[in-house]
């Protein structure tokens, strides 16, 4: 059966295409960061620990932006809406990945803990 919209519309990516956004994804700085300050790590030398902390900080820089977004609503120093929600998408999507990763790291130590020997 022919599908209705064409493949690359459905946001399919071919696995080269996949590694290359994740390298761009490794290179990019989180919201607020400035390019002398922030340190890429190696690929080949990062651990979990480094990851997940990864995502708590960018949880909690995004909530920060959201709330300084917040006060300057209620002060009326905003002009452009647009940016606003894409800062509490950017904030929902960041907690949402975090708490997902942690459900599953939970899951996967329950189940070791419950592995028989």
């Amino acid at each position: 059966m022919a599908s209705i919209y064409p493949i690359e519309s459905v946001g399919v990516l071919t696995p080269l295409e996949r590694m290359e956004k994740m390298e761009r994804m490794q290179k990019m700085l989180p919201m607020g960061a400035d390019d002398g300050k922030t340190v890429i790590a190696d690929p080949q030398n990062i651990s979990f620990l480094d990851i997940f902390k990864g995502l708590i900080t960018n949880a909690v820089e995004t909530n920060e932006q959201v709330d300084r977004d917040t006060i300057d609503i209620m002060l009326g120093n905003v002009d452009d809406l647009a940016t606003i929600q894409a800062h509490i998408n950017k904030a929902g999507i960041a907690v949402d990945t975090l708490v997902t990763v942690k459900n599953e790291v939970l899951s996967t130590y329950n189940s070791i803990i419950n592995m028989q020997i």
